[in-house]
């Protein structure tokens, strides 16, 4: 047994696990069992958005193809994820591929010697760790762990003096115990030598992969939980907005809706509200932590209750006294959609109350929000006493245009979707492709894991276009292409273009267009292969 630690319980007020929430739930500490199927399903399926150290692409489609099962396995796929490894090849295939076919038993395991396999049992025969080649060559070489720590000093500071003297007392030493031959030993501490270039620390890995399952465990079994702390801290990511986005992704594939936010919450940052992930209203771009300060500022000190205000009032008594870019933000992004009236209406609206002097404001507030539309409350407004006849027309001009608007109060999902980009970083309440007829699909974003479909047809959003030249195939140098595409369910991190299929599209690959792929998976499941791409009809 472990613990987990929590260190954010500031963004949940009761906690879920598998499905039932838990008030008794102690935020600090929790015990948990390292032999979790649940946690060891989701690395194995590539769920690790958000998992220490396999949250990255080639994390997750690495930790796919391991499937690790244990702490040990684990370890050694953090070690196997890092340059060196990648980079490091042998028979022509670098040491993580050898690493994960060999634990799947595609490849037999060799340990050349039998005094190797001790030290190198756990690894499938593979040298991933520092600890291996000192243990080897302390059993091979007769080497104390001070000797063996100065070869590996040696060999990372690459000392050709120093490791020349070593080498030759490695020889030495093998030859005193008889273990193994000269040739042997001599080839033996060459795999040493190599080994050192991308072998990595074993106690640091250990410690990586127990991060790596708690915050997997986590994900499993308190997923609100793991996205209402995650997303609260994507602001300190290299890129939030891509951070953010990809996490809404992933919660949508977890069936975890997270909501757009709400000004009746009034939560600073994204939090878990009975069961709910909201955005924080600081989340909104356009609505900073100055603005959210006068907010709750102006509620406190007017005894004011949100969730009880209807819209005219909300717009007269909250709106009006904060800044129009943070209003604006505001009904962009759907922070006042329980109203259930268009935003584009409320924008509109707002535009004409925020129009009336303070006086005519207060005679409003006063006298006229009992009134059951804008044109009544005008019609109120205009009937204040000492109310100049310039000031007056000016009023009656509002009321024809409220009686004829200048353009549609509808709000499009394009424009639902533009909007929500602007102000959160993605879209919540639809999809750019929702704007198109997608009927010749067979399957949405989320459905492309577990799809078993020989031929599929997905239409995306493109969020992300990255074109390389090839080093092998026909034709070396030509261009290829691989994108990471979504819909208003999920996304596809794979998506790839081979030189002829790029030639034939390349035209239409650009960022936020929306097309349609046919193609199939690739061997290992986590690709689509791309036959043919085209535009969908409006």
């Amino acid at each position: 047994m472990t613990v987990l630690k929590f260190n954010c319980g500031c963004c949940f007020d009761a906690v879920e696990k598998d499905g039932k929430t838990s008030v008794d739930f102690d935020p600090v500490t929790q015990d948990i069992p390292l032999d979790c199927q649940k946690t060891w399903g989701l690395i194995s399926e590539g769920n690790t958005k958000g998992c220490f150290q396999l949250e990255s692409r080639l994390g997750r489609t690495m930790s796919k193809k391991l499937k690790p099962e244990n702490i040990e396995q684990l370890s050694a796929l953090i070690s196997i994820l890092r340059p060196g490894c990648l980079q490091a090849y042998r028979d022509g295939k670098s040491v993580s591929n050898h690493y994960i076919d060999r634990k799947n038993g595609f490849e037999s395991v060799d340990y050349y010697h039998p005094t190797l396999e001790p030290s190198l049992k756990t690894t499938y025969g593979e040298m991933i760790y520092q600890e291996q080649a000192m243990q080897i060559a302390k059993e091979v070489a007769g080497f104390d762990l001070q000797e063996a720590d100065n070869l590996r000093k040696a060999i990372g500071k690459k000392k050709p003096e120093e490791m020349a003297k070593l080498k030759k007392k490695f020889i030495k030493g093998a030859a005193k115990l008889k273990l193994v031959t000269k040739e042997q030993a001599e080839e033996i501490f060459g795999w040493i030598e190599k080994s050192q270039r991308y072998s990595f620390n074993k106690s640091h890995a250990v410690s990586y992969a127990m991060n790596a399952y708690l915050s997997a465990y986590t994900k499993a079994h308190f997923p609100r939980v793991f996205f209402a702390s995650y997303l609260r801290f994507a602001k300190d990511k290299i890129d939030p907005k891509v951070e953010i986005k990809q996490l809404v992704q992933n919660a949508s594939e977890m069936d975890i809706t997270v909501h757009l936010p709400d000004i009746r919450v009034l939560n600073e940052f994204f939090v878990l509200h009975e069961k709910k992930i909201y955005f924080g209203l600081t989340d909104v771009k356009g609505f900073g932590s100055s603005m959210y300060k006068k907010l709750t500022k102006l509620i406190a000190d007017n005894n004011i209750e949100l969730g009880e205000l209807s819209w005219y009032q909300m717009v007269t008594k909250v709106l009006t006294n904060i800044t129009s870019t943070a209003v604006k933000a505001l009904i962009q992004c759907g922070a006042l959609d329980f109203y259930g009236i268009s935003r584009t209406k409320m924008l509109f609206e707002y535009e004409i109350v925020s129009d009336l002097t303070a006086k005519e404001l207060e005679y409003a507030i006063e006298n006229c929000l009992d009134s059951g539309s804008l044109i009544d409350i005008i019609n109120c407004v205009i009937g204040k006493p000492r109310m100049s006849s310039r000031r007056k027309d000016k009023l009656e001009a509002f009321i024809q245009s409220i009686n004829n608007p200048p353009y549609a109060l509808v709000d499009s999902p394009e424009w639902i979707a533009d909007k929500e980009e602007e102000c959160l970083g993605c879209s919540i309440t639809c999809s750019k492709v929702d704007m198109y007829d997608v009927s010749m699909t067979n399957i949405v974003c989320r459905d492309f894991n577990n799809c078993l479909r020989n031929e599929i047809v997905v239409a995306i959003q493109i969020d992300n276009v990255s074109v390389i030249k090839t080093k092998k195939g026909k034709n070396p140098g030509s261009k290829m292409a691989f994108l990471e595409g979504s819909d208003s369910s999920g996304s596809i991190d794979g998506i790839v273009f081979f030189p002829e299929q790029y030639a034939a599209y390349s035209s239409i690959l650009f960022e936020n267009n929306i097309i349609v792929v046919q193609g199939s998976k690739n061997r290992d499941g986590d690709s689509l292969i791309v036959e043919k791409a085209y535009l969908p009809k409006n």
